[in-house]
């Protein structure tokens, strides 16, 4: 370990396009001072589902939510449901006290998180805190406290001073490397719009942060040797309609499991509904063979096609019965494949994302390449992965911009969506002190960029790649 460290803050919902136009509008002077003029400014791609927690994911582990088996906030696990409808690990929701799981539920397949590479870290209101020492977890027991607090009141400003002064305390111990989450621009977003004064206020608090973080570190001598890092997770849109889609399937004549309420159908449920963001669902349909294994989509044709006759439905996949991905949308459809280390991509008549030229094979980075200045940058790769987790839906749906999957229990009413696949819940601000070398950024790049800065090893088998 080099005597570097590293201090990431993760903006919570920070629009891409917004954080570079206050950046622009010189309204974010500490980021641009201490952070862009010296470092890089860029947008990157966060992962699908685009929300709390399985985005989450690349940061700290590198990988996408899929292949960590964290397919959303909301999950079914039908193979453990198979085996007992009472099971702890076949439902889950990490909105409440399931938060406690997450780091349980994680299947990383040995990749260490940071927390588990930089022994003196700390973490600040973070879902993900895998080998994080229990002095380190500053938050670990009034996380939930803080995070209802946002979510149900008026009080985002207060749980982000909370945590930028647990940050400022934290730096007294000289950690080697530092993750605080700020949750307000993400509240606020959903309780308003993403363009509100509130959430621009978020911003701008952030902001004030980084101001206090430079000048402590520039007085401890310790500036020039950390990375400051900003990251988000996902970005919004405002949100005008709700479409029911629990009471979609019941109309169809399931009895679907779904929350808040799992009860209802926990012993005679045929389908379930787990939506995260709320502008993404996971369909589990029960096959004809019961709940041990997966519906295929083209077994669930008529759902599919039902799904596809909403206009507040934008894009549905589906793993097929020949182990393909189909994904179909009202503009076409496409098949997606894994072949060899390669992604396999064929249009059947129009493309279901609209894509232009797109080549029929492609490696991971030059699918991001093709689909970056599009409507569904790195969509393809996204569905893919999330195909990896077993807990992932029979169907994916992903919502049109402003509509979201879920009407009843929803508690505030979200005026603001984030979750699917368009490129306003995709694209996320990525600010690093360091100047980037690539034009091409995802997420999942921070992680590998973090352990290079500190000498390192980064380990096999991560979705990212050093942006230094």
């Amino acid at each position: 370990m080099s005597d570097k460290s590293c201090i990431f803050i993760l903006a919570d919902g920070a629009r891409a396009d917004l954080f570079e136009y206050l950046l622009d509008k010189g309204q974010l002077p500490n980021i641009s001072e201490y952070i862009v003029d010296r470092g890089s400014y860029t947008s990157g791609v966060t992962v699908f589902p685009s929300t709390t927690g399985p985005a989450y994911t690349p940061y700290l582990l590198g990988k996408f939510p899929g292949r960590c088996n964290l397919p959303g906030i909301r999950w079914f696990d039908r193979y453990q449901f198979a085996k007992s409808r009472f099971s702890l690990k076949g439902v889950r929701s990490y909105i409440g006290p399931e938060t406690y799981l997450i780091n349980s539920d994680l299947d990383t397949n040995g990749t260490p998180t940071l927390f588990e590479h930089i022994p003196r870290s700390v973490s600040i209101l973070n879902e993900i805190t895998r080998g994080i020492s229990s002095s380190g977890d500053k938050t670990k027991l009034i996380k939930l406290y803080l995070k209802i607090k946002s979510h149900f009141t008026d009080s985002s400003n207060e749980v982000d001073e909370a945590g930028g002064r647990l940050l400022m305390n934290s730096l007294e111990e000289n950690p080697n490397f530092l993750f605080c989450v700020f949750m307000g621009i993400d509240t606020y977003s959903h309780q308003t719009h993403p363009f509100h004064k509130k959430v621009v206020n978020s911003y701008k608090y952030i902001d004030s942060y980084v101001g206090e973080i430079a000048r402590y570190l520039k007085k401890e001598n310790s500036f020039d040797n950390t990375l400051i890092a900003i990251g988000s997770d996902h970005g919004l849109t405002p949100t005008h309609s709700h479409f029911d889609s629990p009471l979609f399937m019941d109309k169809l004549g399931y009895k679907t499991l779904h929350h808040t309420n799992i009860f209802n159908h926990i012993v005679d449920a045929d389908a379930s509904v787990m939506v995260s963001g709320n502008s993404m669902a996971h369909l589990y349909i029960k096959s004809k063979d019961g709940w041990q294994r997966n519906a295929y989509m083209d077994e669930t044709e008529k759902v599919v096609n039902e799904l596809l006759g909403r206009n507040e439905i934008d894009i549905v996949a589906g793993i097929r019965s020949d182990l393909k991905l189909g994904i179909k949308s009202s503009r076409g459809e496409a098949l997606a494949w894994n072949e060899n280390g390669n992604i396999m991509y064929q249009v059947v008549g129009s493309d279901p994302f609209g894509y232009k030229k797109v080549p029929k094979k492609m490696t991971q980075d030059s699918a991001l390449k093709h689909s970056l200045q599009t409507n569904y940058p790195d969509a393809v790769v996204q569905l893919l992965q999330l195909f990896e987790s077993r807990r992932t839906g029979d169907l994916i749906i992903s919502a049109k911009p402003g509509i979201d999957l879920r009407a009843r229990h929803e508690h505030p009413e979200h005026c603001g969506s984030h979750g699917s696949l368009i490129k306003e819940h995709m694209m996320v601000p990525i600010v690093l002190s360091s100047k980037i070398k690539s034009p091409y950024v995802r997420s999942s790049d921070i992680y590998p960029t973090i352990l290079n800065y500190l000498d390192i090893e980064i380990p096999p088998g991560i979705d990212g790649k050093s942006l230094i």
